[in-house]
């Protein structure tokens, strides 16, 4: 049985309606698994978003050493009780080290000092007006100068092998002669009693 071609021409425009349609379907199905796949890639190359941020902190520098300053020494007098004068003792000599010349500095005959030569000895003060300075330890020995009361001298480390009783007025006092240098440079032997380490008055002293 042969259909009409009125009846051909519908069956023919509605197959290719679904054929159209059906294309139609897969195309979007397609753009939408194309698109699926383009976001899974996006969200794969986008960086990892990180609530904290790293600072690189720089190395620890050690700390270099320092020399402690050289404290300057200072001299303690000993304790003394009141009214009695303390002995004087040797005291070793300390000798500063040389320091080095500088390059290229120009040389004479004699070297200048670069440090004051009555730093290593102990300050004294004269006890007694008018107390005699002597080239030998002893009343005979030869008159040197007469130091004024106060006066400043320094111990130069040195007294006699034994001590010596003198009368100084009111009062015998045995005691060492010591050597001492006064500030103008003179040097030579005092009684030991008339200087001590403090400016005080020698008592018992015939004025």
């Amino acid at each position: 049985m042969r259909l009409p071609k009125v009846e051909s021409l519908i069956i023919t425009v509605f197959f290719l309606c679904i054929a159209l349609w059906a294309v139609s379907k897969c195309s979007s199905k397609r753009s939408q698994i194309t698109q699926r796949d383009r976001d899974a890639v996006d969200e794969e190359d986008r960086p990892v978003r990180r609530d904290t941020v790293y600072v690189p902190q720089p190395a620890p520098q050690t700390p270099v050493p320092q020399q402690p300053a050289q404290q300057p020494q200072t001299y303690s007098a000993p304790q003394t009780t009141p009214g009695v004068l303390p002995k004087l003792q040797n005291q070793p000599v300390q000798t500063a080290a040389p320091e080095p010349a500088a390059a290229g500095a120009a040389t004479s005959g004699q070297t200048a000092a670069t440090t004051n030569p009555t730093a290593k000895y102990s300050t004294l003060f004269v006890t007694i007006d008018g107390l005699k300075v002597r080239k030998t330890p002893s009343l005979k020995g030869a008159l040197v100068t007469k130091l004024d009361l106060y006066e400043q001298v320094y111990f130069l480390n040195k007294k006699s092998e034994k001590p010596e009783e003198i009368s100084l007025g009111y009062e015998k006092v045995t005691d060492y002669w010591v050597k001492i240098r006064t500030k103008s440079g003179k040097e030579g032997w005092v009684f030991g009693a008339g200087v001590h380490y403090y400016k005080m008055k020698r008592k018992g002293v015939l004025e």
